[in-house]
């Protein structure tokens, strides 16, 4: 089986080039997450000054919120509506779902990630960073991030 994910970066460069530098640093140095092939798509990539980076950013948040929307569904579906409720979650697929859930909340980078700041850690836009964006366009990038990995070690380490 091979995985094959999307992840949109932003990152803080003076260049394309300096932020995919930063980006492949990331990934080659991870702890969290190995994959076999990491590729930059450029043409899908710009800094805040371009046309295009309001949209994209928009999208890619969306993209996390509707992956975290689901999780939590997939809990409440399965009776888990309440913090108390939790208390009675049973270890395995569950318990899977609430451990993505919380790394989705606490900026751990993972395999669900759409959208990452690579910066600040987070799976969201902070108000200091929209600021930045606003006050340094030049500087920020978003990274189209396309990558894959064969299941060859199990995905919780994708080698």
């Amino acid at each position: 089986m091979t995985l094959h994910v999307s992840h949109t970066l932003l990152v803080t460069g003076n260049d394309l080039e300096a932020c995919s530098r930063r980006a492949l640093h990331f990934f080659n140095t991870s702890q969290l997450i190995r994959y076999d092939d990491v590729t930059i798509i450029k043409e899908r990539s710009c800094s805040a000054i371009s046309d295009t980076f309001q949209s994209l950013l928009t999208a890619a948040l969306e993209e996390n919120r509707d992956k975290l929307k689901g999780l939590l569904g997939e809990l409440q579906e399965e009776g888990f509506t309440t913090l108390a409720d939790l208390l009675h979650l049973p270890q395995g697929f569950h318990s899977k779902i609430l451990h993505t859930v919380a790394h989705m909340e606490d900026g751990f980078f993972g395999i669900d990630a759409h959208f990452f700041d690579l910066d600040e850690s987070s799976y969201r836009l902070s108000e200091k960073r929209k600021k930045e964006i606003d006050q340094q366009p030049e500087r920020c990038w978003l990274l189209t991030i396309e990558a894959s990995s064969s299941n060859s070690g199990g995905f919780e380490r994708v080698k």
